[in-house]
This record gives structure tokens, C-alpha cells and sequence, in this order.
């Protein structure tokens, strides 16, 4: 069989499944966008862009969008510096490396509601862990961790990095060991320190995962959704509300039942996502070995 003719027939089935269950609900959201339901019930009314314009003056959407860029731009300033330094510790052979490795990954692989429970335990304003760890030197010390507005999303945040950041940690153990050894050994008969060598041979060597990591924060936090929406249940929605819990509510609350507002800022957050991916994955393109100098090819 001709190879040109090959190709795409053995992509057929994988082209196939990712239209069924990634193209067509997208543009099945680009529909629904265009129409209002009076009620839940009713037939859909076609509304043109109206979902868009009221989505644009819509406050609670905007503050949604300032809590995600926040929740992004804490993953990108202390979750990632805290898993490559994690990564290069774990990466020298040291007693109970296994053990640390273990560790600091099992949180990935525990299921979400557990996790909630966990920290909610945690966070208890008298009873919780971490109040009775500060009571040892407050004594009477109660807060309500997750039940004030200002910082519940600080505190929920806390959560995500202890669940994700062993997954970033061990992406860079990955990178860290394809590290040739030689260019460590030549840099110590040259005089250089462990500093020196951690500066100028394993963070440029690692900059093609640092990478991927950072667009897999940024895609993360753009559309996470389970934990606030378990551990802030009884906190007003306005001061914890993300895009994805606030698209959730809009379409799926019982009080709501807004199919296509909810479907309009679905698409919007499609919209958000490409506009920050794209640029992203273009510089990287720029950046990759086969293009060191980064210019356009």
C-alpha cells in the first residue's frame, strides 16, 4: 500500500474518536451559545451573540477570571520552583530517596473527594489539624480556614499544590535523568561548584520540560473545577468562583438552568485557553533544539 494513502487510514480511528468526544462538543457549545431557554423546559430561543454580550458586562464572570489568573500565576510563581528544587534534591542518591519520591507523588493518584475530606479536616476552624498546631503555641487559636471569603482560594490552593506538585517533580526527575553525566564531570574539572553546575547545566538543560510543565499548570488552572468546588461549598459563590465551577452553576444549577449563558462562557474559556496555549506552544516551537538561536524558522 502507498505509504500516502497508509497514513491516514491508520490515523482513521484515532481522528475518529477525538471528533466524537472533543470536536463535536465543542462545536456542540458554539451552538448551544446561540440560543436562551426561558426555562429548562422550554424550547430554545435563538439569541444570536446576545449570551457573548451580556457574558461581557457580566461581573461575576470577570471576577471567575481574576480568581483562575490568580490560581495560574501561583502555580507558575511556587508550584513549579518548589517541584524543580524537589526533583534535583530527590535526584542525588540519598538514604529514603524512595521513600521521599513515594511520598510526594501518592497524593496524585488518591481520589479528589478524599482529598477534599482530608483538608477539610485539616482546615477546620477549632477542631482541624493545622488550628491545633497553631493552639500549641495560641492557645483558644480558631480560624475559619475555608469559610472566609478573602482567603478561602489561598487555602484551597494550598491543597492543589500538595497534590500536583509531585507530579511536576517527577517530570523533571525524568529530565533530570537524561542529563549526560559527562557534562557534570567536565564541569567540575573546569572548578565549578554544585551551584555553578545546577545553573548553567541542569536548568538550561532543563528548559524544554519546564516547558511542558508550565503549559500543563497553565491548562490546569484555566479549567480546574473539583476541589473548589468541594471544599468551598458554603462560601459565598462570588468570592471562590472559577470559570469552570461558575460554567457548572450557570448550566446545571437547579436555580439556573441557563443552557446557553452557561454554554457562552464555555466557549469563552475555550476562546481564554487558546488565546494563552498558542502564543505558548509558537515561542516553544521557537525554542526547541532543532531551532537553538529561537528564531522563526
Amino acid at each position: 500500500m502507498n505509504r500516502r494513502l497508509a497514513t491516514p487510514l491508520y490515523l482513521l480511528p484515532a481522528l475518529a474518536v477525538y471528533g466524537l468526544f472533543v470536536l463535536t462538543p465543542i462545536a456542540e457549545s458554539f451552538r448551544l451559545s446561540l440560543f436562551r431557554w426561558p426555562f429548562p423546559s422550554a424550547q430554545p430561543v435563538f439569541c444570536g451573540l446576545r449570551n457573548f454580550a451580556d457574558l461581557l458586562r457580566d461581573a461575576v464572570f470577570w471576577k471567575a477570571c481574576q480568581h483562575n489568573a490568580a490560581l495560574l500565576l501561583m502555580s507558575l510563581a511556587v508550584q513549579l520552583p518548589a517541584a524543580i528544587a524537589l526533583a534535583v534534591l530527590l535526584h542525588y542518591p540519598t538514604r529514603g530517596r524512595t521513600l521521599f519520591r513515594t511520598a510526594f507523588f501518592a497524593p496524585m493518584v488518591m481520589p479528589t473527594a478524599a482529598i477534599a475530606v482530608l483538608w477539610q479536616f485539616i482546615y477546620a476552624p477549632e477542631q482541624g489539624l493545622l488550628s491545633r498546631l497553631i493552639a500549641l503555641v495560641r492557645p483558644g487559636f480558631a480560624y475559619p480556614w475555608l469559610a472566609d471569603p478573602r482567603t478561602t482560594l489561598l487555602w484551597i490552593f494550598v491543597t492543589i499544590c500538595w497534590r500536583y506538585i509531585g507530579f511536576h517533580m517527577v517530570l523533571y526527575m525524568a529530565a533530570l535523568g537524561a542529563i549526560p553525566e559527562e557534562l557534570y564531570e567536565a564541569a567540575r574539572l573546569d572548578g565549578a561548584g554544585e551551584w555553578q553546575a545546577c545553573r548553567y547545566i541542569t536548568l538550561p538543560m532543563l528548559r524544554p520540560m519546564i516547558g511542558i510543565s508550565a503549559t500543563l499548570s497553565i491548562i490546569g488552572s484555566l479549567k480546574y473545577f473539583d476541589l473548589v468546588y468541594l471544599m468551598a461549598g458554603g462560601v459565598p459563590e462570588e468570592s471562590r468562583e472559577l470559570m469552570a465551577t461558575y460554567i457548572y452553576r450557570l448550566a446545571f444549577d437547579e436555580y439556573q438552568g441557563r443552557f446557553g449563558y452557561g454554554s457562552a462562557a464555555a466557549v469563552m474559556l475555550f476562546v481564554i485557553a487558546l488565546l494563552v496555549i498558542v502564543p505558548l506552544q509558537a515561542r516553544s516551537r521557537r525554542r526547541s533544539p532543532d531551532n537553538p538561536t529561537g528564531t522563526a524558522p
